[in-house]
């Protein structure tokens, strides 16, 4: 009886260390951080897969930034494109066109990738000022959705002085990309941020932060609880500088070329696509709340609005959004 008894404790005790093995490599987390895309990048990745995975990420966001989205990139989709004034297009690239296409236009222009001429003369990435009234009219008459037509997976540029550009749209395209990677893999959740776009992956509950549009990046005004999806902001400030005495942002306004000027601080839109909630987000801050609303609701997406004077206004899904900041109420 005893040596059965020693044998069973045996038998159990190696059950037992080969479940805490298999458990313990389902759910390993690896992690990456790096600086791509012009701003920095992580990715946190659960599973058997995890290594492969985030060493994947950064190869597959590195490769969409230089061969595809990159304006400065002399080999990028794009930077052939502003060249030669239009180009054929992949399947999947001409799928994310056609998305862009369509929120400029039910955007009103509102959301327009045509402005890249414009936002080199305001030069946020480096050394910003208010650029010459002449320039940035010739710049504006260059610009317009309306100039660009997709058509059998060609893009056609009738201005060819038209600039594309991705900034408000790249980071979206990057995390569908990423989500197409991690749906083949052995992965059980993610969450990897491309600035202020955040993909979650996986069947878990998340909390993201929202961030404290007159703190660091590290502050949050509210937190969102969520499952699997994603989450881009676009704020005022993000990118901004003063001239006399004048505070000047990066978000324009396709009509007038100017920071747009509406109250809004912040914009932060949550969708089941990285490309709609980064383009949305850009186009709801341009649009202010009440046209931004019925944007956001055409798409299906929650829209989280912050003001000037610290409101916060909803469309869509607001039980998902927690106030954490008392200084911020929601608005009526």
């Amino acid at each position: 009886m005893k040596k059965a008894a020693v044998a069973a404790a045996a038998v159990f005790a190696v059950l037992l260390s080969v479940f805490v093995f298999y458990d313990g490599v389902l759910n390993k987390t690896s992690e990456a951080d790096f600086f791509s895309m012009k701003t920095y990048v992580s990715a946190k990745v659960t599973g058997y897969e995890s290594d492969l995975c985030t060493a994947e990420i950064q190869k597959l966001v590195e490769n969409l930034d230089v061969n595809i989205l990159s304006r400065t990139s002399g080999n990028s989709l794009v930077s052939r494109i502003n060249k030669n004034g239009g180009g054929e297009l992949d399947l999947q690239t001409a799928a994310y066109f056609s998305v862009l296409l369509d929120v400029c236009e039910k955007s009103g222009g509102a959301f327009d990738f045509t402005l890249g001429g414009v936002s080199d003369l305001w030069n946020f990435g480096s050394a910003p000022s208010i650029p010459d009234e002449k320039a940035l009219a010739e710049a504006l008459s260059h610009s317009g959705y309306e100039k660009i037509s997709l058509s059998e997976g060609r893009l056609s540029m009738q201005d060819k002085a038209a600039v594309l550009d991705f900034g408000a749209s790249g980071k979206g395209i990057v995390l569908d990309s990423v989500k197409a990677y991690l749906v083949t893999r052995d992965i059980r959740n993610a969450v990897v941020s491309v600035g202020g776009s955040t993909l979650l992956f996986g069947d878990k509950d998340f909390t993201v932060g929202i961030r404290n549009p007159e703190g660091n990046a590290g502050s949050y005004i509210a937190k969102l609880h969520m499952g699997e999806g994603c989450v881009s902001s676009s704020g005022s400030y993000e990118q901004f500088f003063e001239e006399n005495g004048k505070r000047y942002h990066h978000i324009l306004n396709p009509e007038t070329g100017y920071p747009v000027d509406n109250g809004l601080v912040g914009v932060t839109i949550v969708s089941e696509s990285g490309l709609l909630s980064d383009a949305l987000s850009t186009a709801c801050f341009v649009l202010g709340i009440e046209k931004g609303s019925a944007l956001a609701a055409e798409y299906g997406c929650t829209a989280i609005f912050i003001t000037e004077d610290k409101k916060i206004y909803i469309e869509g899904d607001a039980d998902i959004v927690e106030i954490t900041d008392t200084t911020y109420s929601y608005g009526n």
